[in-house]
């Protein structure tokens, strides 16, 4: 690699090389396609907030976090601070509870009025693409956490296990598939179990 390639620019968080500007810009668009931005589950994102994943925006007044005051939990893992367990990017879709872009703290993913709201988006998410034929563990992962950007037969291995089925086995959105899956899959997201029973009983009754 010649002198002209090893330099670098940064544009929000985004590394451009100048001998591969389009390959890169390309990645970076189809991961803005994306539904979800997923961390590998041998390395969640359970760091502190930073320049790089946050901005200045101002959260609104009847902004509810995890423990149930109305701060900004910068300590955090992501998924929590921005009640947003499944770690959802942040889409047009116009998900119950979420924040606009001008109230939204982070850079790439969507926040949430409150935990619950986070939870509804999560469990909805899910179900729909189960309905749609992604039933099975694999098919599910694939498309929740993609290769490109995740360790997806680790993900995929956890979640079977987490649910006791084989990877062949069909799932169906049932209430206790679907609360097996978003506890599992927020493990894997945040490092540790933040979701209670009675918080998903919460969350799944807005559906």
């Amino acid at each position: 690699m010649d002198k002209k390639h090893k330099k670098i620019l940064f544009i929000s968080g985004g590394v451009l090389t100048t001998g591969a500007i389009v390959t890169t810009v390309l990645l970076i668009r189809r991961r803005n396609k994306r539904k979800r931005g997923l961390l590998p589950p041998s390395g969640s994102d359970t760091r502190p907030a930073n320049i790089l994943t946050t901005n200045s925006n101002t959260l609104p007044s009847n902004f509810r976090n995890w423990n149930g005051g109305s701060d900004y939990l910068s300590s955090a893992p992501r998924g929590i601070r921005n009640n947003n367990p499944g770690n959802l990017i942040f889409t047009n879709i116009n998900w119950t509870g979420k924040l606009p872009k001008e109230q939204n703290k982070d850079r790439r993913f969507e926040m949430f009025i409150a935990p619950e709201y986070g939870i509804r988006a999560m469990i909805k998410d899910l179900k729909n693409d189960i309905e749609k034929g992604k039933n099975t563990v694999p098919a599910l992962m694939t498309e929740y956490a993609p290769r490109f950007e995740n360790n997806t037969d680790a993900y995929i291995q956890m979640v079977c296990k987490d649910l006791k089925v084989s990877a062949t086995a069909k799932l169906l959105p049932t209430k206790n598939t679907l609360r097996l899956l978003v506890h599992s899959i927020s493990r894997v997201e945040n490092g540790g179990n933040f979701i209670t029973n009675e918080l998903f009983d919460k969350a799944y009754a807005m559906i």
